[in-house]
């Protein structure tokens, strides 16, 4: 009669006697450790709700800016940051941050000059940070919520904490259940602007999201720019930049047509004019 042994990582011994088998001193074994689930972003196919808690080790700058803070409190303070981009900045060692939360806009100009965005693209970002508080040059990352940087149409994942049902809404749009397009991300702006109305906040959640895409994102085999669903979840629920990317070879290349997208450049430029 066969020993049945259970299943246990290679290199278990534990075994269970069988009854025709003669007594033996009894031996000490160790009960295999059960193993753990597989991460649905590990699996692309697996249900969207499994294991969005655990944070992944993002980018990290080769170029650290000195910082006043422990892993722990940079860990807790990300929360805090409502845009993607600027967590995963300040995670990656990327974005000089003084103790009580104060950026100043050289500073965040240097580290935008990493990513790719153009002249342009920059200046319009620096604009939006520089007009968030009554301080001329500089913004306090910490204390963006509730700025006039927040507006309609969120995505809601990273608006006062973070919020990871709001990223299984987002990742209900994939059409193929594995990635995330530009497609995609314009299907889940219109439902979020549907949920908080407004088209100017309609405008910038989609610049928003291409804004990432473009500096984050990368090409399947068929040519399309996405985000795999662990890129996506690195970026908007754990606030860092995805492990896999490296900054562009030539920066300034993302222009501001690659960040709106052309319905949405129209839209913004009514909005410039008044019009």
């Amino acid at each position: 009669m066969k020993t049945l042994r259970p299943e246990g990582p290679p290199g278990s011994s534990a075994a269970f006697p069988t009854p025709a088998a003669p007594p033996k001193a009894p031996v000490a074994t160790e009960t295999p450790a059960a193993k753990p689930p597989a991460s649905q972003f590990n699996d692309p196919k697996a249900p969207r709700g499994a294991d969005l808690e655990g944070a992944r080790r993002g980018y990290t700058s080769p170029t650290q800016v000195e910082s006043p803070f422990t892993p722990d409190e940079k860990a807790a303070l990300s929360k805090k940051i409502p845009c993607p981009a600027l967590a995963g900045m300040f995670n990656a060692g990327m974005l000089k941050v003084e103790k009580d939360g104060t950026v100043k806009i050289p500073d965040l100009e240097r580290a935008l000059s990493q990513l790719g965005p153009s002249s342009l693209v920059t200046k319009v970002l620096t604009k939006g940070a520089d007009g968030t508080d009554d301080i001329a040059g500089s913004f306090n990352l910490f204390k963006l919520n509730g700025s006039n940087l927040d507006h309609t149409g969120s995505t809601g994942i990273r608006q006062d904490g973070v919020h990871p049902e709001r990223f299984d809404l987002l990742c209900s749009f994939s059409k193929d259940g594995e990635t995330l397009t530009a497609k995609d991300l314009a299907d889940a702006a219109d439902q979020f602007a549907r949920e908080s109305p407004g088209l100017r906040g309609r405008i910038t959640q989609l610049a928003e999201m291409n804004a990432v895409l473009q500096v984050f994102g990368h090409k399947r085999s068929d040519g399309v720019l996405c985000f795999t669903f662990a890129e996506a979840k690195s970026l908007f629920v754990d606030g860092q930049i995805p492990a896999s990317w490296s900054p562009p070879v030539v920066p300034g290349k993302i222009g501001l047509g690659d960040v709106l997208g052309s319905t949405a450049l129209g839209l913004f430029r009514q909005l410039v004019n008044g019009k």
